[in-house]
């Protein structure tokens, strides 16, 4: 046999033996060949399609989505179309693409077309597979951000340091019992935002939380305002009247400035934390309360056992759960976290545009100590609020305390609070005399709560008069 015959037979084999299945077509749009791969997908043999036109066999439908091959046939260009669904007549629905190119003769003459159809089912599984991957770690990636997003805040607490981040935890898991807290930290940390949030997550959250400031108030109403009194027990109690414990009964007493309490109002807190009882001032009636007990100091109050100025057996029966709250200037990366908290509730409050802080400013504000804390970060803003230009803070707008970097104006920082601390004393006295020390009027006079304004008064060491 020589050269010319064994070449078309080596091209036959090749062709029948190929996985995607080829098939040609005559000008006519009859069938003239088709291959072993082509007769299993459209389920007909080849002897059977000779001379079938291509839509009877392949169907109308993979017919139309190709077209009539006019692109193949009359310019001579291959054509590609992928995702075509190939119909019912072979009995299923498979999914091919299909190549279209021109099919000449030995002198280069277009005498038909060739195609060649792919079952691309297995790769649009994959397609599909792929999608779905994604969309999988997409969905993670938006629960791993909302899980991030919910450590930076717990309740109204907002951190990312971590140190918080420990606090956390061990807050989530305090909350879910009812033992006593003593929380400790300098003033303006946050303690009793803590103490909020310690109840709020906690299974007393649907029952009352009682605030106590401790410091605010003077020994004998001190011991009034905790387990209340009867009437005619002192001048003024002209009926009987419910304590705080009382009152957050099934729900949770906070003891704030706890460390200010004297000796002998120590010795009744005691009784009520080991026997949770106790008699109304001037009454001889056991009232017995289920009260959860969460109590703050800003004093270290194990140096005031050594001292002398606590109870030690007290700060046992406080001190089962300690949290200790880390000033700001230890965990500096929660700075502007809480200014852009700060910020947006103090605008909300005041209805007025979103502002923005220069990063010059920002940089002052993470760099200064904040002797007092969240406090003291809130008064900042406040102050530069009234003083900005336009709707960004910059250093200028800040008080003059926080020192715009200057190493004069930073050795400044003590005095000057001293300034204003005594600037704010004066005020006090002077509004106490005008107002004959009615405090309530003082307090409303000043913008201040009672609590806040006996606080002061006790700071400052101004006598009730």
């Amino acid at each position: 046999m020589d050269q010319s015959r064994r070449w078309p037979l080596n091209v036959a084999d090749v062709l029948r033996s190929m996985a995607d299945a080829v098939m040609t077509i005559d000008p006519a749009m009859k069938i003239t060949s088709m291959n072993a791969a082509a007769e299993a997908l459209f389920m007909i043999t080849e002897a059977e399609a000779l001379g079938k036109s291509w839509s009877e066999v392949v169907g109308n439908e993979i017919s139309f989505a190709t077209g009539p091959f006019e692109e193949v046939r009359e310019r001579g260009e291959s054509a590609v179309n992928f995702n075509v669904p190939l119909g019912p007549q072979a009995g299923r629905r498979v999914p091919v693409s299909i190549c279209t190119s021109p099919l000449k003769n030995a002198l280069g003459e277009r005498i038909g077309v060739i195609v060649s159809i792919r079952d691309i089912s297995h790769v649009l599984r994959l397609v599909g597979e792929l999608e779905r991957s994604e969309a999988e770690i997409a969905r993670k990636e938006k629960k791993l951000q909302t899980l991030l997003q919910r450590r930076e805040r717990l309740g109204d607490i907002i951190c990312r340091s971590s140190k918080m981040q420990e606090i956390f935890d061990l807050v989530q898991v305090v909350a879910k019992s009812a033992v006593t807290v003593l929380i400790q930290g300098e003033s303006g940390t946050g303690k009793e935002l803590m103490a909020s949030t310690i109840h709020a997550l906690g299974h007393r959250a649907d029952r009352p939380l009682i605030k106590v400031s401790c410091a605010a108030l003077p020994e004998s109403l001190l011991e009034s305002e905790l387990f209340g009194h009867v009437r005619g027990a002192f001048t003024g109690a002209i009926k009987d009247k419910p304590g705080r414990f009382e009152l957050a009964d099934k729900g949770t007493i906070f003891l704030d400035d706890v460390g200010e309490m004297s000796l002998s109002i120590q010795v009744k807190l005691l009784r009520v934390l080991q026997e949770r009882e106790f008699e109304r001032v001037g009454g001889t009636r056991t009232i017995r309360v289920d009260v959860r007990v969460i109590a703050a100091s800003n004093r270290d109050l194990q140096k005031a056992v050594q001292e002398g100025r606590f109870r030690e057996d007290l700060f046992y029966r406080l001190n089962v759960i300690p949290i200790l709250v880390p000033p700001l200037r230890e965990r500096k990366e929660d700075i502007p976290l809480t200014v852009s908290s700060i910020l947006e509730r103090v605008i909300a409050q005041a209805q007025c545009k979103p502002m923005k802080v220069s990063p010059e400013a920002m940089n002052l504000l993470i760099h200064y100590d904040w002797p007092g804390n969240v406090r003291e970060l809130e008064n900042a803003l406040e102050f530069a609020l009234v003083r900005r230009a336009g709707y960004t803070l910059f250093p200028e707008s800040l008080p003059p305390w926080i020192g715009r970097g200057d190493p004069e104006a930073r050795s400044l920082r003590e005095p000057l609070r001293a300034v204003m601390a005594k600037r704010e004393r004066e005020e006090i006295v002077s509004k106490l005399e005008q107002c004959q020390g009615k405090v309530s009027v003082v307090a409303r006079a000043l913008g201040l709560g009672r609590a806040t304004l006996w606080r002061k008064m006790k700071s400052y060491q101004i006598p009730k008069r």
